[in-house]
């Protein structure tokens, strides 16, 4: 049965909230165990993470309809959506602290704020970056646990969702990485090590990337149940197939390989391919939460059918202000 359960706004929900926590989690895996003290250099992609989680609260509050009351998703004791919420407001809290630490190298200290918090930056980039991780597992378990939606509810959904999220990161970290309170030699040096690091890792991922959608999409297509096949047939060979596969696979995906692999050190490896991966990403989530076709449930398709058209007599002859009787 086709009714759209969310629309855009989830969307990009979804999509800047595996972006931001994605970030989180690649600032604290380098400044604390790949290359401790280069922290100064993630001082740009964490504020990205930062703007990218703010924006997408923002648009989750609105797809819910009702801002004034948002606080209410906290109070809830199954929704999972509450546990999306918990690990968003962590991250933002804990990476805005972080981020705020750094701002005296830029001449912004407010009564000595930034250097006092000095010793605890490990501590809070590695909860921020914790819940980072969480935050990108969660935007796949939050559309996987809605058993009524057939394409959804898989196991390899939240495993595609992190590792979009974790490309998608590589990506806006590719793009924002360098010595923005740091402009040292060794800065740049280490910027360019960690450069070619998140260029080989993404390259990793958007081939994992592939198997992951490829395996979930054509095991749909091929031995998945009635609507979920419906939905992944639409994808291959369907209406929904030039954006699957010219935009998801094409674009999103195989071209940033080969600029990534035959166009090294160049500016289609640096510059364009990480924007077709962010492209991509956006378009993964697009497709996904657009295909929340179901099966309808007992005697729900004739009810619908029975409902008054829009248009229909009685609901049209009362006019606001009149009284008939």
């Amino acid at each position: 049965m086709k009714h759209h359960y969310w629309e855009a706004p989830i969307v990009l929900y979804l999509f800047l909230g595996g972006l931001g926590g994605g970030i989180f989690f690649l600032s604290a895996v380098f400044d604390l165990i790949v290359m401790p003290g280069s922290g100064p250099l993630f001082f740009a992609p964490v504020f990205v993470a930062l703007a990218a989680l703010a924006l997408g609260c923002f648009f989750l509050v609105f797809e819910l309809g009702q801002p004034p009351v948002f606080w209410r998703v906290f109070t809830t004791k199954t929704a999972i959506i509450k546990w999306g919420a918990v690990l968003l407001s962590v991250a933002m809290i804990f990476g805005f602290v972080w981020w705020v630490s750094y701002l005296y190298l830029l001449g912004w200290d407010w009564a000595g704020f930034g250097r006092g918090l000095a010793g605890l930056r490990p501590f809070l980039l590695a909860v921020a970056g914790l819940a980072g991780f969480g935050i990108m597992v969660y935007t796949g378990v939050m559309l996987s646990t809605l058993k009524a939606h057939a394409f959804w509810a898989t196991p390899a959904l939240p495993v595609l969702f992190t590792v979009s999220a974790l490309s998608t990161a590589c990506a806006a970290v590719a793009l924002s990485l360098g010595g923005a309170v740091d402009p040292s030699l060794a800065a740049f040096v280490f910027s360019e090590v960690i450069h070619g690091i998140i260029h080989t890792v993404d390259i990793v991922l958007v081939l994992a990337e592939i198997v992951v959608l490829l395996v979930m999409v054509l095991s749909f297509f091929g031995a998945g149940n009635v609507t979920a096949k419906a939905v992944a047939t639409r994808w291959v060979r369907g209406k929904t197939a030039p954006l699957f596969w010219g935009g998801m696979i094409g674009c999103g995906l195989v071209l940033p390989f080969i600029l990534y692999t035959a166009f090294a050190g160049t500016a289609a490896s640096s510059l364009i391919a990480p924007v077709l991966v962010l492209c991509g990403g956006l378009l993964l989530r697009y497709l996904c939460v657009y295909s929340d076709e179901r099966a309808p449930i007992p005697g729900e398709e004739r009810f619908y059918s029975r409902l008054p058209k829009k248009d229909a007599a009685f609901l049209t002859a009362w006019k606001q202000g009149q009284n008939r009787y």
